[in-house]
């Protein structure tokens, strides 16, 4: 994982914003992410004391990274009170994170 301290925060916004804001209904959330909010936030909680080699933690970054660029958001104006970065920005910050985790 890089040890980029901006990314590190960066991508605790986009887990943040996953849990907290209005970007995924409940009824779906659990089906793009493979996980539960529940289990999101308790990842977010720890952040970023985290195991990220655990299967979980690889998970919630890459889905809410991958589902906040992807998804149909139709909150943009909202973007910006949950992630400090653009579209564009977090889209290079998913790249490096998965060529770090998944080479």
């Amino acid at each position: 994982m890089t040890k980029n301290k901006h990314d590190i925060t960066i991508i605790k916004e986009c887990l943040n914003a996953a849990v907290n804001g209005p970007f995924f209904p409940d009824w779906e959330f659990a089906t793009l992410f493979g996980l539960t909010r529940t289990e999101v936030k308790a990842i977010l909680n720890q952040w970023p004391d985290v195991d990220f080699d655990n299967e979980q933690v690889k998970i919630a970054i890459n889905n809410s990274l991958n589902n906040l660029l992807g998804y149909p958001i139709n909150n943009s104006v909202r973007w910006n009170q949950f992630i400090s970065v653009t579209p564009r920005q977090l889209k290079k910050i998913f790249i490096n994170w998965r060529k770090d985790m998944f080479g």
